[in-house]
């Protein structure tokens, strides 16, 4: 048995909707309704009832919950006790991005080398879930403006808080093989017509707010996303050597400058991309993540 099966099932017994419970997960219902499955089958009986309404807790179910709760609110209790060390530590983590991947060693070598650096990747629930947990002190995340008030009651269930420090557009990424090379921008009507690399999509992804961005000019599922990934080699590789556009925002963009890509803005769109950190609620941060979070700050 492992907490994340108990995560989500407590989430889907408070929301009475395998699908509810997803959006409070950042996964996918089906995710939802296979991690409970299994958890069923160790424990040898149902604990919720399928109805075409939603889901129902079973009387076995019912005496599980609260099981689990208090199991839960312990694992909370134990992570809140766990601290980084100040003044030797930065623990942070991020989407897979070679370009705040390179920030950080910048940081690193800026900081004249006195701190260590612990490094995650992932999705935003396993970013949040790092910061909830205590193994990073901060998460770096991108959340589109329409959805910081679903994000910040998400995170108010993790006892996390989202702050934002920038707001940044969306662009794209072309390298020379691309024929939008010579150009200086795009327009979101031109989009459906290129081949794109994408990541692995959650819920708060940029693409899954594209057609709210360019108010319904494109749509995302006309994306032609040729390949996906969660590796930033992948990504680079696609742009350097073949004629895919790559997604992005325009926030440490000119790194890719190096690879012989380049950055095109999309000219219709507005900012609309909080770029900001989650930390734990009334949090003390370390001096290095201070510091981390000021030079973050300038290069904003």
């Amino acid at each position: 048995m492992e907490i994340k099966q108990l995560e989500y099932f407590v989430a889907a017994s408070e929301k009475g909707s395998f699908n509810k419970a997803a959006e409070c997960l950042y996964t996918s219902q089906p995710n939802v309704s296979k991690v409970i499955s299994s958890l069923e089958n160790e424990l040898g009986r149902e604990l919720f009832e399928r109805k075409s309404k939603g889901i129902q807790l079973t009387p076995f179910g019912e005496t599980i919950k609260e099981y689990a709760q208090n199991i839960l609110k312990n694992v909370l209790l134990i992570n809140e006790n766990i601290s980084v060390t100040p003044g030797e530590k930065l623990a942070v983590s991020t989407f897979p991005s070679s370009l705040l991947a390179r920030f950080l060693i910048e940081f690193y070598e800026e900081t004249e080398r006195k701190y260590k650096i612990e490094h995650l990747q992932g999705t935003a629930e396993e970013i949040t879930d790092n910061v909830m947990k205590g193994l990073s002190e901060i998460g770096i995340v991108f959340i589109a403006q329409n959805q910081l008030a679903p994000f910040r009651h998400i995170l108010t269930h993790k006892k996390l808080g989202f702050f934002p420090l920038d707001t940044k557009e969306l662009c794209i990424y072309a390298g020379r093989n691309n024929p939008l090379y010579e150009r200086e921008s795009v327009s979101f009507s031109e989009l459906s017509g290129l081949k794109f690399i994408s990541g692995v999509r959650d819920y708060f992804s940029m693409e899954h707010h594209l057609e709210t961005v360019s108010l319904g000019i494109i749509k995302r599922e006309t994306l032609n996303n040729v390949i996906c990934t969660n590796s930033e080699s992948v990504f680079i590789n696609a742009l350097v050597n073949t004629d895919i556009c790559g997604m992005g925002i325009t926030f440490l963009a000119d790194r890719y400058k190096d690879y012989g890509v380049k950055t095109l803005t999309i000219s219709d769109c507005e900012p609309f991309l909080a770029v900001g950190f989650v930390s734990r609620e009334n949090h003390d941060f370390s001096r290095p993540c201070e510091e981390f979070i000021e030079k973050l700050r300038q290069k904003l």
